[in-house]
């Protein structure tokens, strides 16, 4: 009798597992493995291996979505990145996957001054490029206005010399 309990109980909470595979939830099994693989990524971070927890970070946000690992994965690896490269799109794709996929995380409430500055320092590095455009421009035409002034130096110069 208790053996045929036992499998009924078990048969259940496989099912109750199946049922749950469509949502953000995961099943007890996929939100172990990533609370496991997190923490690795953490105890990489602590001991200084940075590229090792940037790979555990990317195989949690590239695995089943599992609400409450999978956010904070995407949030912890945005940062990663952008200490790397400051501004890279990666970050600000996983900033906006946050964003989209997690809008009632606590991570997402944390990214959103992230984002904030990262899309304000894009938007400077805009502003810089066309600055620098137009600095490039403006230097063109000194440089010819300088040869214009030269050559009228020299033909001031051989009109007086005419004249005397």
């Amino acid at each position: 009798m208790r053996i045929a309990t036992l499998i009924i109980c078990l048969a259940a909470l496989l099912c109750a597992g199946c049922a749950t595979m469509g949502s953000k939830e995961g099943s007890f099994l996929e939100r172990y493995n990533g609370s496991r693989q997190l923490s690795q990524a953490e105890t990489m971070l602590k001991e200084g291996d940075i590229h090792g927890a940037i790979n555990a970070l990317d195989t949690i946000c590239n695995g089943p979505a599992v609400t409450g690992v999978t956010d904070e994965a995407l949030f912890r690896l945005a940062l990663l990145t952008l200490k790397a490269k400051p501004g890279s799109a990666q970050a600000q794709h996983l900033l906006k996957r946050l964003k989209k996929e997690y809008p009632a995380s606590q991570w997402t409430a944390l990214a959103a001054p992230v984002s904030e500055q990262v899309n304000a320092l894009e938007e400077q590095r805009r502003q810089n490029k066309a600055l620098k455009g137009n600095n490039q421009a403006l230097s063109r035409e000194i440089t010819e206005l300088n040869q214009r002034l030269e050559q009228l130096k020299n033909l001031d110069q051989e009109l007086e010399k005419k004249a005397r």
